[in-house]
């Protein structure tokens, strides 16, 4: 899991935590004179301004507006193009030697036997746990499920799904990570996207556990009739019972604290089938 402390971590303990920790950071530091608020910026000067134009976000991020804009470019780009990502999980799934022609940061498991029924996929906020954690303070996941995890997971026809964004600073929760657009303010969009308007902008909550119960049928004289496929980076832990359970965890990184810095989109599928 990706946590590294025990206390609880709520959204208001997350943003003072943010706060906190960018006031510690070595970036430059801009007069209050030549520094705008990302809230004082009107529509138009959003388009407007130059992109070396000094924004400073409600977390007490300094930042240029020409950074803002990239960043929410990419992160609409990364909604747009989820679902074509997902099809291209569901195909590695399906067809043998996929994972090879998608990289060395995959692995494919796959035991052996027929093929069944589908077990599908819940997107109760409740799966998204780890169940580890039992009763701990450091649950649960606060949800909702941004748009592009759940376009991602619903195209690549999975049991079970982790879908971690990109991000030069991800905020690291107990079971998610957190990522935040100060550029998209109007809050039904926002809404509209499975993401929360918080902190000046919106804030969407990606999952880092997914647990799921299963019925594998009656055991025959060769065990449960239930097999399985999976493609998942090293950064993650994939484990199927036979007997009717699925975890998976993104594997722990030293030293990272409250934050998670990911060059690029990693995701988890797991396909699991009960033969009737």
């Amino acid at each position: 899991m990706l946590r590294t402390y025990s206390s609880r971590i709520v959204r208001s303990v997350g943003c003072a935590a943010l706060t906190l920790f960018l006031a510690a950071t070595t970036c430059p530091t801009f007069g209050a004179s030549t520094v705008r608020t990302v809230e004082s910026l009107s529509t138009a000067e959003r388009a407007s301004l130059p992109n070396t134009t000094l924004i400073k976000l409600k977390t007490g991020r300094p930042v240029a507006l020409g950074v803002l804009r990239s960043e929410h470019k990419r992160r609409l780009q990364r909604f747009a193009n989820a679902a074509m990502l997902g099809k291209r999980a569901s195909l590695l799934l399906t067809h043998e030697g996929g994972a090879a022609n998608m990289g060395s940061q995959f692995k494919k498991k796959k035991t052996t036997g027929g093929a069944g029924t589908l077990v599908p996929m819940k997107f109760s906020l409740t799966s998204f746990n780890d169940p580890s954690l039992g009763t701990s303070p450091l649950g649960p996941f606060p949800g909702p499920l941004p748009a592009d995890l759940l376009a991602f997971c619903k195209a690549a026809a999975a049991t079970a799904c982790l879908y971690l964004p990109s991000g030069r600073t991800l905020y690291q929760g107990a079971v998610w990570v957190w990522d935040m657009d100060p550029f998209i303010t109007d809050q039904k969009m926002c809404i509209s996207q499975g993401g929360n308007p918080e902190g000046g902008g919106c804030a969407y909550y990606y999952p880092t556990a997914y647990a799921l119960k299963f019925n594998p049928g009656p055991p025959t004289a060769h065990g449960y009739p239930v097999t399985h496929s999976a493609t998942c980076p090293s950064h993650f832990q994939d484990t199927v019972d036979p007997r009717g359970a699925i975890v998976l965890d993104v594997v722990p990184i030293a030293n990272t604290d409250y934050w998670l810095n990911l060059t690029s989109l990693k995701t988890c599928v797991v396909r699991v089938l009960v033969k009737k």
